[in-house]
C-alpha cells in the first residue's frame, strides 16, 4: 500500500525530537515520535553561544534520527530550530556544522512563527463546536505564550521571555528547597501584569507544549476526543505537593529527573496562578510542537492552508479589538482599510502581489494610526513602536516589521535606506513595504475629511491611477493632501494617482 510518509526533525532549547507521520484520510496520524535530551538552550542562555562540543552531540542524534527515517521510508524531511539556535551568537556556525555533519538544512523559525504553528495545530484539535472564552498558555524552554481565546479566536496574546529552561539557568545558583518560592516571586509582577488582561468569566484554560503531556500525567489527566482533560482537583493537589516537597523527593516520588522538574516548574506556577484568577472548570492539555504543523502543511496541504486562513481572520479581528483598545475612531478605519484594499485590487496588474500581502495592507490600514492614543505628535513613530510590540497571532516577525514601517511611513516621511527599521528589512520585505505603504498613503488622503463622499470610483489607465469621488462637498483638502502622499505612489509604481470629484445632489 502506498503511504504518504514525511518527518520533522526540531531543534529544541531542551531536546532534539523527530515526528513521522503519514496521511490518514483527511487529517494525518503520527506514526512515531522520539526525543532526546541536549540541553541546546543551557548554552545559550548561559554563555550566548552553543559549543561544538553540543553541536557535534546534536549532529550525532540528527543522524541517528535519519536512519529511522530511512527505516520508515519517509519522503521528505524538513528541520527546524527554536529559541537555543535563533538566540545563539554562533547560530551560522551551527546551522553550517549541523548541514555539513548531517546533510540537513535546518531553518530557524522566529517565536511568532513558532506560536503560529502551534495555534494552528490547537485550532485544529480543539473540538468543532467549541464556544465560550479560554486562556492558552503554552510553555516552551526559552519562552512563555499566553493568550485569550474568544469565540474561536485569540483576541489577545502576549509572550514572556521566561521559558522553564532559562528561568532554571538564571536561578541555578539556588538549592532545590527554595527553588519553587523563588520562581513564584520572580514571575508574580509578569503573571499580575497579564491578569489585568484576563477576565475572570473565562471557563477553560488550555495547555500546549510538548511538557503539557508530563503535566498532565502527574496530575491525573485523562484522554477525551484527542485532547487531554484535568481534573482542577487533581492539579491543585499536585501542585500543593510541589510547594510542600523538595525537588528531590518530587523526583523519587514521580520518577522525573530534576532537571525536568526545574523546567516544568515556572509553567506550573503560572497555571496555578491564572487559575485562581479565572476559576476555570476545565484544564485541557495539547501535548503538540511547532513541527506537527508541518506535518500537516506536507501531509494535507488543503488542510493546511484552511489552517493558515483561520489564522488570518484571528489577526483582523485581533486587529480590530486593538484599535479599539487604542480607542481609535472604527468608522473611520474601517472606510480607509475600505479603500485600501479596493485600491490594492485595482492595482493587481502592476503591483505583482498576493493574498498574503492584502492581508498585510488590511492590518496595516487597521493599525496605522494606534499612535494617536499616546499623542497626536508625530502618532506615526508611536504607531511603530506599538506595532512592533504586538503579538499577533497569524503573522510572523518579518511581517510585523513591514506593517510596523508601513505605519511609520505612511505619512510625510519616506522609506528611506537612512531609517534604520527600514534598511533592516530583507530587500523584498522592502518592496512589500513600500507598495503598501504607497497604497495606504492614497487612501488616508481621500479619508483626511472623514466621510465626505457617497461612492468612490477607481480606474486604472495606462499612465494614470484615477480615483473619483462621488460628494456634493467641498475635497480641496483631500486634493492637497492626495498631492503631497501620492508622490511616494508615482516612485513606487511608475504612474501618476489623480484624484477627482463627481458632484452629485
Amino acid at each position: 500500500m502506498n503511504k504518504k510518509i514525511t518527518a520533522v526533525i526540531e531543534l529544541a532549547s531542551n531536546e532534539l525530537r523527530l515526528k513521522i507521520g503519514e496521511k490518514k484520510g483527511d487529517g494525518y496520524k503520527l506514526v512515531e515520535s522520539l526525543s532526546y535530551p541536549l540541553s541546546l538552550g543551557k548554552d545559550t542562555f548561559h554563555y550566548g553561544k552553543i559549543s561544538f562540543e553540543s553541536i557535534c552531540k546534536a549532529a550525532e542524534i540528527i543522524n541517528g534520527f535519519l536512519q529511522v527515517t530511512r527505516e520508515y521510508g519517509v519522503e521528505h524531511i524538513s528541520a527546524i530550530a527554536t529559541t537555543a539556535v535563533r538566540e545563539a551568537a554562533n547560530k551560522e556556525y551551527v546551522l553550517d556544522q549541523i548541514k555539513v555533519k548531517t546533510g540537513l538544512e535546518a531553518v530557524v523559525i522566529d517565536d511568532s512563527m513558532e506560536k503560529n504553528y502551534i495555534d494552528m495545530l490547537m485550532f485544529n484539535m480543539l473540538p468543532k463546536k467549541h464556544s465560550g472564552s479560554a486562556v492558552v498558555i503554552h510553555l516552551g524552554s526559552g519562552n512563555i505564550f499566553i493568550s485569550l481565546l474568544e469565540d474561536a479566536c485569540l483576541t489577545y496574546t502576549t509572550t514572556m521571555k521566561t521559558g522553564g529552561l532559562r528561568l532554571s539557568e538564571m536561578f541555578e545558583v539556588i538549592s532545590a528547597e527554595k527553588f519553587t518560592g523563588v520562581i513564584k516571586e520572580y514571575l508574580k509582577p509578569f503573571i499580575d501584569g497579564i491578569l489585568l488582561a484576563l477576565p475572570e468569566t473565562v471557563g477553560e484554560v488550555i495547555l500546549t507544549g510538548c511538557d503539557a503531556g508530563l503535566i498532565s500525567r502527574l496530575c491525573g489527566g485523562k484522554v477525551v476526543d484527542k485532547v487531554i482533560e484535568i481534573n482542577k482537583e487533581g492539579f491543585t493537589a499536585f501542585y500543593k505537593q510541589t510547594k510542600e516537597s523538595s525537588l528531590t523527593e518530587l523526583s523519587e516520588k514521580y520518577k522525573i529527573d530534576i532537571e525536568k522538574q526545574e523546567i516544568i516548574m515556572p509553567a506550573l506556577v503560572i497555571y496555578n496562578r491564572i487559575l485562581k484568577h479565572i476559576k476555570a472548570d476545565k484544564i485541557m492539555a495539547m501535548p503538540i510542537t511547532a513541527g506537527e504543523a508541518l506535518l500537516v502543511k506536507h501531509l494535507n496541504p488543503s488542510i493546511y492552508k484552511g489552517l493558515e486562513e483561520r489564522l488570518e481572520e484571528n489577526a483582523v479581528v485581533a486587529a480590530w479589538k486593538i484599535a479599539e483598545r487604542y480607542q481609535l475612531d472604527i468608522e473611520h478605519t474601517k472606510e480607509v482599510e475600505h479603500c485600501a484594499l479596493l485600491f490594492f485590487d485595482r492595482l493587481k496588474k502592476i503591483h505583482g502581489l498576493g493574498k498574503r500581502e492584502r492581508f498585510l495592507l488590511s492590518l496595516t490600514a487597521i493599525l496605522h494610526n494606534s499612535g494617536k492614543f499616546i499623542n497626536h505628535k508625530a502618532h506615526y513613530i508611536h504607531s511603530y513602536n506599538i506595532i512592533r510590540g504586538l503579538d499577533i497571532t497569524g503573522i510572523n516577525g518579518e511581517e510585523r516589521e513591514i506593517i510596523a514601517n508601513a505605519a511609520l511611513f505612511h505619512g510625510s516621511l519616506m522609506p528611506d535606506m537612512q531609517y534604520r527599521s527600514y534598511s533592516d528589512l530583507s530587500q523584498s520585505s522592502r518592496a512589500v513595504c513600500s507598495k503598501l505603504c504607497a497604497i495606504l498613503r492614497l487612501a488616508t488622503a481621500v479619508n483626511i475629511g472623514y466621510g465626505k463622499y457617497q461612492n468612490i470610483n477607481v480606474k486604472l489607465k495606462a499612465n494614470e491611477f484615477i480615483i473619483t469621488l462621488d460628494t456634493y462637498k467641498d475635497i480641496d483638502l483631500e486634493k492637497l493632501i492626495f498631492s503631497k502622499k501620492s508622490k511616494l505612489f508615482a516612485d513606487v509604481y511608475g504612474i501618476k494617482a489623480v484624484l477627482k470629484k463627481r458632484s452629485v445632489i
